[in-house]
């Protein structure tokens, strides 16, 4: 995996010679489960994340190619969610020192299916002018006095 990293003209980020989109690096905690077992969360801490997958740092051990769903906490204590769950698989797993494993997660992308492409008729309108409010005000006149001119 240090192979395939490199530095860029401008030095300014690390990339990777297989990634596919820029990574954001974070350090928010996550629930991870699988989708066999629903009601046995585990608990992460997402070191980056981008628009394709994540890599989270956990005790646990996830085989690859785990379906797996993901949801990120708003808080250190787990109580708050941050985001609505996604689902992902786990595609690569690295244990490290300190007794963490660090997984990489991709997500599925749910499939948007077109519909039936329809017909559309358009109707060519005129313009039509537009509408001016007119100012029309009423007045009574008396002409000669209170008693005449009614």
């Amino acid at each position: 995996m240090p192979d395939e990293m490199f530095f860029s003209a401008d030095k300014k980020s690390l990339r990777r010679g297989k990634r596919h989109s820029p990574r954001t690096e974070t350090c928010r905690p996550c629930f991870v489960w699988t989708k066999n077992e629903p009601d046995n969360k585990l608990r992460g801490v997402v070191m980056d994340v981008s628009p394709d997958g994540m890599r989270v740092r956990m005790i646990e051990i996830l085989p690859t190619d785990t379906p797996i769903i993901v949801q990120m906490m708003r808080d250190d204590d787990f109580r708050f969610p941050l985001s609505v769950p996604a689902d992902a698989y786990v595609v690569r797993y690295e244990s490290g020192t300190g007794g963490f494993t660090d997984h990489g997660f991709q997500f599925t992308h749910k499939e948007i299916k077109r519909g039936e492409p329809r017909s559309m008729d358009i109707e060519r309108k005129r313009p039509s002018r537009p509408v001016t409010r007119t100012r029309m005000y009423t007045i009574d006149y008396t002409v000669g006095g209170r008693d005449r001119g009614r």
